[in-house]
Parts: structure tokens; sequence; C-alpha cells
């Protein structure tokens, strides 16, 4: 959640401040509410600063003593609780309180300690340098005391990254155990043995064991999200304490230390620049972005989104050229990485919309059998009937009208599907993440690695008055550049402005398990493969031309000239902003020679460089310049040589991943870190901008919780996004009823994904952080694995509800078989143990082979399903009602068969448990997803397994004594067939 941060009032004097931090509970896990309060107590006079945080409920305040105290604050405050948020002054912890809960006298205001500012207390990056240091009680040059930073590593804590006691693998088993369906079979089971029925209890207790330790291993992932998170950490950090610079422990670092960091470190905390040189930093961590992010000192608006605040460097960003000296404002989970940590730790993974609606029809089941059990036992009972009788009956109803085998059936349908899924390179994580990605109507995807490659390419070059394409992606040399108006040409003024890219260029190509990659900046790289294209050989040109010296890149200059020698003298290559390199040139190269440079021509140039502008293209500009051979002359007559667009290419599958989603009813939205006009032009080269809206960052802050509910199923794209908004985006459409699934691949995007009710993760491109937290991760990074994966999940709810029916179908033949058999004869048709080999066995085999089915082809050919749809409607219920009826019916017409026959009760009951089972293996085969097809290969087994088994039991001398069974004469075995062929039909 964002927080909501005051505007500062900027004092002429440095005045005495004074901080307070005050939980109010209106505010909590509210941040319409926590926007209003800080805006509320900003209007007090003398109020400096104030940063309400939704998240923790918590609001601090800074303000000069001089002008107002801590009980006008607390008048603030309670009349916020009365009149801005509803509440009453009972939900408001005073000042007084708060202060006396912390052992401080009620009349003084709490003096901050040095650097003891919290996040959030002010917008660090909009304060000039003095004000900084004062609000943290620091020095830029000489930085804290010993003293001072011992005082505040008492109250600030280590920097480090905390996390939450997990819950043990025993609880979660205890947990499973005592679930609904279990109590009621255990109960089962406990009643079994009250009444001598020791293996009917054994085997009952066994399917209460197998199924709490299949839903505890289901459930038991291991979440090491903030473990992994902790990788950004720094172990050791070069500080400036007491005027010395020493090396120490990052976790030792608190607010108000002034740390140093050059090329090739990792920034241990976050931090306010006050002296760079030449700072170029990666944030793809944090913002999900790779191009190089430059940084200077000067004071951003206050208003300024995370992503663009040129002056502060955040903990685990980069730093990939240039030195800096910064002091520090937020460590461990103060910082932005430890807000993302809070974030993770505090979303609580929702239950499956699989599980929840089987949870749902379990109880409904349950409920009902456990009902009509304790109605037959009454009845028992009330006609005379012996009390171990009743039970013995209560207790086979029970078993037989509980459909045992569903969640070793629902686990069948699931793992199967997850075994074809990783056959199309998608690992699922969890067995119902690939049902709940059917039931997705919402993909919300981040821009940068998931629909773009994340890796910057050269696309478009100008050079001699003509435009060349540049085909290829990422890093890689293949491809072509190929002259607009025909095929490609060699020309001095290409081959010119490409030299120049190669030796004003500090990065580096490698190659590995043969994919190309970058060292160093991204752009730079991308320069370099273009270069390949051509047919140049960087390495050989770079042997030959020596630098002699540099004039790096900085925010003033926006250029940077590489000065080098070679056998044909001395040159001097320069690349930046086409302003700034426009300024240097006196002439351009024309048909191989250097013309004049006109005024025109430099309008004409700049309106090329906002035409790839508008195309959401990076422009760079190239000029070269004779030198003389001294260091005189790099401000003026350059040659001018043309200019490159480039661009983080959208994937080649996008596209179609994006159609075949609406095709399907799923909508995708994206929600990215980058600028609105990339994100709008990478969406309309994937289809996926149409005539929706697009939100930034900053217009989404200004927006309520009910202005986004009522925005957020128009809105196609969200640029500009932070991580809480993210996750606040994913949350809104959650509420709207959707379905959603995030796809992202850096940390940036692991709050959303979690908060999502499916996470999906880049395998190649992917932190690990967000392969953590990802219920299915993409291992070839393909997003058309998303549409395959919608797919399956739509197959794996059709199978399931056609399992359901199949199994509910077979557990009301078996309760009206029972009914029917005691009301007429007032003995059972099955043994306890035949009834258990029917529902945990047979119905397993078979319910298994129909929930294994293939996917249906024209399953993404209409809507997904509903979070509300029941897995059983009225339709299907009267379907189970009429095929369960005819199963009893035609069981009890054999029993009663047999016994009016004279055949004897053992054989009546061997009958009748032999049509039951090949009516359900009927009724399986019946059940299948795909009628038009052959049964396949799961099924067949399971017929002839089911056959082969049934077989046994009826003519196998040991089997037949335990299952209490007698072989069948040919003329029985003819009815047998004949009721179970009605029962299935």
């Amino acid at each position: 959640m964002q927080n909501a941060i005051s505007k500062i009032q900027t004092p002429e004097l440095s005045l005495t401040y004074r901080r307070i931090r005050i939980f109010h509970r209106a505010i909590h896990h509210n941040e319409e509410n926590a926007q209003a309060l800080a805006r509320h107590v900003l209007a007090a006079k003398g109020v400096v600063s104030a940063a309400a945080s939704a998240l923790t409920g918590k609001i601090l305040i800074v303000y000069d003593a001089a002008v107002t105290d801590d009980y006008q604050l607390g008048s603030l405050l309670y009349l916020f609780g009365r009149n801005g948020a509803g509440q009453s002054l009972s939900n408001v912890i005073s000042l007084d309180e708060a202060r006396r809960r912390q052992g401080l006298p009620a009349a003084a205001a709490e003096t901050p300690p040095a650097g003891a500012a919290a996040r959030g207390a002010a917008p660090y990056h909009a304060m000039p340098k003095w004000e900084l240091t004062r609000l943290l009680n620091t020095n830029a040059e000489r930085g804290l005391s010993e003293k001072q930073a011992q005082e505040l590593q008492k109250s600030c804590g280590l920097n480090v990254l905390s996390e939450k006691k997990r819950k043990s693998l025993i609880a979660k088993l205890f947990g499973n155990l005592f679930s609904f369906s279990n109590r009621l079979l255990l109960g089962v089971g406990v009643v079994s043995l009250l009444a001598g029925q020791i293996p009917d209890a054994l085997a009952i207790f066994g399917i209460v064991a197998m199924q709490t330790v299949l839903s505890t291993v289901q459930s038991h992932k291991a979440e090491n999200s903030i473990t992994l998170l902790k990788g950004f950490m720094v172990n050791k950090s070069r500080v400036i304490r007491e005027g010395r610079e020493r090396v120490i422990a990052s976790k030792y670092l608190v607010p108000g230390d002034v740390i140093v960091v050059e090329a090739g470190d990792k920034v241990p905390a976050d931090a306010r620049i006050v002296d760079c040189t030449e700072l170029r930093t990666s944030e793809a961590s944090l913002t999900g972005e790779a191009a190089a992010v430059e940084k200077n000192m000067k004071p951003c608006r206050e208003d300024t989104d995370v992503g663009s605040r040129h002056n502060m460097l955040y903990m685990g960003s980069d730093i990939l050229c240039g030195r800096a000296r910064a002091v520090v404002t937020a460590t461990g989970m103060d910082t932005e990485i430890g807000k993302i940590a809070l974030m993770l730790q505090n979303i609580r993974e929702g239950v499956p919309p699989i599980q929840k609606k089987i949870g749902k029809l379990t109880k409904t089941i349950t409920l009902a059998a456990g009902g009509l059990s304790l109605l037959f036992a009454g009845a028992g009972l009330l006609a005379g009937k012996p009390l171990g009788e009743v039970l013995v009956l209560s207790i086979c109803f029970s078993i037989g009208a509980i459909p045992e085998s569903l969640p070793a059936v629902v686990s069948a349908s699931m793992a199967r599907s997850v075994r074809r899924m990783a056959g199309r390179n998608a690992i699922v994580r969890s067995l119902p993440a690939v049902e709940t990605l059917g039931a997705t109507d919402v993909i919300c995807c981040d821009k940068t690695g998931t629909l773009t490659m994340n890796e910057m390419t050269v696309r478009r070059i100008w050079a001699d008055n003509s435009f060349y394409t540049v085909t290829g992606s990422g890093y890689s040399p293949s491809g072509e550049i190929t002259l607009d108006c025909g095929s490609g040409a060699a020309s001095p003024a290409l081959e010119r402005l490409l030299l120049a890219g190669v030796l004003c260029n500090n990065a580096c190509l490698t190659k590995a398990d043969g994919k190309w990659a970058v060292q160093g900046d991204p752009t730079e790289g991308a320069l370099l493969a273009a270069a390949g294209k051509y047919g140049m050989d960087t390495a050989d040109i770079e042997s030959r031309c020596r630098r002699i010296r540099e004039v790096p890149f900085d925010s003033a200059r926006q250029c940077m000239i590489a000065h080098t020698s070679a056998d044909d003298g001395e040159t001097a290559y320069c690349k930046g902003a086409y302003n700034k390199v426009a300024e240097k040139c006196a002439y351009i190269l024309r048909d191989g020679a250097a013309r004049p440079f006109t005024a025109p021509e430099k309008a004409a140039v700049q309106k090329i460089c906002d035409d790839m502008g508008n195309d959401a293209l990076r422009v760079l500009a190239f000029s070269c310049k004779k030198m003389d051979g001294t260091h005189r002359g790099l401000d003026g007559d350059f040659v001018f040589l043309g200019i490159v667009g480039m661009s983080d290419p959208a994937r080649p599958a996008a596209g179609e991943s994006v159609a075949r989603c609406r095709k399907a009813g799923v909508n995708v939205v994206m929600i990215t870190g980058d600028n609105k006009n990339t994100a709008a032009e990478i969406a309309r080269q994937v289809g996926l901008l149409t005539d929706g809206l697009i939100v930034t960052g900053a217009e989404l802050d200004r927006m309520t919780d009910g202005e986004l509910a009522a925005q957020v199923d128009s809105v196609q794209v969200f640029a500009r996004t932070c991580p809480e908004q993210k996750h606040r985006i994913v949350r809104a459409l959650k509420k709207a009823g959707h379905t959603v699934a995030m796809v992202g691949d850096g940390v940036n995007d692991a709050p959303a994904m979690k908060e999502a009710d499916i996470g999906i993760a880049m395998g190649k491109s992917g932190s690990d952080v967000a392969k953590d937290v990802a219920g299915i991760t993409l291992v070839d990074d393909d997003i058309l694995t998303i549409v395959d994966a919608i797919q399956e999940g739509r197959s794996v709810t059709e199978n399931i509800k056609n399992s359901m029916r199949y199994l509910l179908t077979g557990a009301l033949g078996e309760v009206a078989a029972i009914g029917l058999c005691a009301l007429g004869f007032g003995v059972l048709p099955l043994l306890s143990i035949q009834i258990l080999w029917t529902n945990v066995i047979a119905e397993t085999i078979l319910g298994s082979a129909v929930a294994v089915e293939p996917p249906c082809p024209g399953v993404m050919d209409r809507p997904p399903y509903g979070r509300d749809d029941a897995l059983v409607d009225r339709p299907t219920m009267i379907e189970i009602l009429k095929k369960g009826l005819l199963i009893g019916l035609a069981t009890f017409g054999v029993f009663s068969g047999a016994m009016l026959g004279g055949l004897g009760l053992k054989t009546a009951r061997t009958a009748a448990f032999a049509a039951l089972i090949l009516s359900q293996m009927l009724s399986a085969y019946r059940s299948r997803l795909n009628k038009d097809r052959p049964a396949g290969a799961y099924m067949k087994v399971a017929l002839a397994a089911s056959a082969a088994m049934l077989a046994g039991i009826l003519y196998l001398p040991p089997l037949s004594s335990f299952f209490g069974t007698v072989p069948l004469s040919a003329a029985d075995a003819g009815s047998v067939l004949l009721a179970g062929g009605i029962g299935g039909l």
C-alpha cells in the first residue's frame, strides 16, 4: 500500500522539530482514510510533514514544537476520528496513551534522535541537502558519531529483513486431520469399532490417513520469498563515521549513516545522494525496468514516483558506473525492498476456487449422509431392531453416501494436467494452480520481461538522410540492417555511426548456453549487437583502437565522448541526447563528406528524433571529430553521423497470446513500471490496447478505492506503477469478482503475484523471489504456454465435474440399493467391506480414468467458469438423481431376484456387489469428456483392471472369503451383466 505522504513546508530557519508516531484504527488497511488523515494533519499550523501508512495503521507527524504541541495534534486526530473517517474516539489511541505505552511523560513531545526519522517521515527526495541532514541529525561529510550510531541501533534495530514464524508441518497435519469430512469419517470409524467391525474401522481410518497426508503434502509449500529477498542485501558496506571511511557489516547501518558506493557495488540500504560522479544504477529489482538509471543530487518534486527519483538509492540496486556518497534514510523493513517483504508476509494465500467448491459440496453431502444415517437408525430402533444391527446399517449407509475417493480422483485429474504442462515447459508448483488458471478471467501482465524480451534492441537507424531497419532481437548479432527503400548497401555514414557505437561504449557481450547477454549498460549492449549485425568484428575494432581518455556521461552533459587512437590517427566519438550532441556539431556526414550542419537541417533531424520517440523508441545521436593530438577541441566542430532508435521489443508470441486469451473470454491488462508512452506503444503492438483507458501510478494514487473499483474494468494499461500499486490493482480486480492471474518476472511483481489467485513467473528471466511466490513457472519464458495452461485448467474443471457426476451417481446408487433392500428384505445388500472396496478402490480407479481425459478442443470457445458457478448445477443434479436411482433399482432388482429365487443371502449380496461394480464401469465409460473419441489408454486400463479385480473377488478363494462373496453360475452371471448394463445406461 502506498504511504500517504504530506507536502512538506520548508522553514526559512532551522527549527526544533519534534516527532510522534501514533496508531489510528481508522486508517488500518484503509488507503483512502490514510490519505485523508495525512491531509487533515498537514492542514494544522506548525506541522512539517505527516505520513500515514494504511499498511501499519500508523501516522508519523513531524512538527515545529514552537508553533504547536502534541495536545493540539491529539485534537486533530480526535476530530478526524469523529468526522473524517466516521470513527469514534474509542477507536483512536491518544498521544498521551501512546507516550504512556512508550514510558514517556505525557507533557513532553519526543525529540527525534540522530537519524531516527522513520521511513515516510518526510519526503527525503524533495528536500534540499541542509534540511535532509538536519532532519536526520547527521553530517553529510563526517557522518554520524559512533555514540549516535549505537543509540540508533537500539531504537531502529538491525538493517535486516525479518520474517514471520511459519506454520509447522505438524500443525498443518493436525489441521487437515480434523477437517469437516474427516471428522465424520472418524466418527463412523469409532462407531465401527464399538460395533465390533474391526476391519471396517481400520479401513476407514486408513482412508482418513491417506486424505490427511495428501492434503498436507499439497499445502506444505516452501515459503522462501523473504529468504530470497535477503539475497539483495549486502554483507559489508563502506560508511563514513566521525569523518573516517571504514567498512562495517551492513546490518549495523542506521538512518543518518553516510555510505560510499561505486561501480560494481550493491546498495546496502535506502539512501539520499548528497554527492556523486557519473552515477548510473540498475533498479530492475525494484521497478522491473532493465535500462540504466542516471542519478544526481538535485531535489525532485514531492509527487515524483519511486522509479523516477533520480537522487535516491534503494537497497538491492546495482551501481553500474560512477561513485556516490549518500545519507541512509531507511534500513531493514523500512526500505522499499523491506516494504515488499512486509507485503509478502501480510498477504494471505486464498483457497483455490476448485477447493472452495469441492469443500462446500463435500460438506453438503456429508451433512445429508449423516442426517439420513440418523433417520435410518431411528427408524430401525423404532422397528425393534437390535442396536448392533442398527449401528451396522448406519455405518454402511454413511460409507455408501460419502464419496471417499473424491480427493484422490481430483488429485489425479490435477496431477495428470501438471504432467502434461511439464511437457510444455511449464512447472506447476501446486496441483490446484492449473484449475485456478482455467477459471481466470483477467490476466495482469508486467511489460518488461513478460510481454517484451527485456533486452534493448536497435530497431531503426537514420544516417546520411536514409532510414534503416534492424532485424533480430536481443543481444545476439544475428540479424540484418537493411535500407528501407531497398536492399542493404554499404554506407560511409552508417558504418561510421556503428563504429562510434562500438568505441563510445563500456559494455561487452557474452554468450553462455547458447544465449547472448550484456555485461554493463543494456543500451550499450544493443549498440554492440547492431554492429555485429552489420558484420563488424567488435573485438577486433576495440583491439585496434586504443582509448586515450573518456569524458563520461552525466546528467548535465547528457553525452559521452571517447577519445581513441588508431592507425589513421586520433578520433573523438560522441554519443548522447540529440540536442546535446547537435550543439557540438558544425558538420554532418553526407555522401561520404562533411557538409555544414545548418539550423534547418538540425530542426529536420529533431523532427525525426521526435517521431522515433513517439514510437516509444529510445533515441541516441552520434558524432565524431578528427583530433590533432591534443586534448583540446572536444566542445565543437564535430561531424554529425546520425541517430539510432532502440527499444525492448515485444516477444514474438505476445500478440498471439493476447488474441487467444481474448477469444477465450479472458481480459489481459498491462501493469508496468515503465512510462506511459512506452507502455501504450507495446500494448498497441501486441493488440492489448484497443479502446480501454491508460492510468498512471500518479493518477492511481489520486483515486479512492471506490473510484478505482468503478474504473478498474475499463483500464487496459497501468503505467509507472510501484509494487504497492500493482498489489492494489490486483486486489481491486479480485474485489470486483474476477479470478485474477498475475504474470511477472521481477521482485516488484512479487506482491501482486502472491495477492492474485494464481501467479505465473518467467523461468529464464524471472527473479528467484517471483518464482517462489508463483504457482506456475514458464521454463522457456514462452507466454503462449499460458494459453495452453488455461486450456488445461478448463479441461481439469470439466473432468472434475464429470468425475463428480460419476462419483455422486455411484454413491446415490449405493444408498438407494441399501435403502430399498433394507426396507424390502430387512437386510443389507452389501457388506461394509464390499462398500468400502466399491468406494475406495473401484471408484478411485474408474473415477481417476474419467478425471484424466485430455483437453477438449472446444473448451476455449466459451468464457471461463465464474467464482459462483457450482460444480453440480441443477441439470447435473437431475441427471445424477436419474442415473443414481437407476443403479439402485438395478442392484435392488438383481438382489431381489436372488433372494426370491432361493439362492441365499450370500449369493444375493455377491450378485448385488457385482452388478454395482459393472454399473459403475459402464457409467464411467459414458462420463468421459470426449465422447466422440475412442476411450483413451487410461480408461481402457481402468476398465480392464476393474473387471479383473471383480473376477478375482468372485472366483479366487482367498479373496472371495475376505470379501464374503461366492462364485456365480453362468445364469447368475448373465443376470448380473443385464442388471449392470441397465444400471450403467
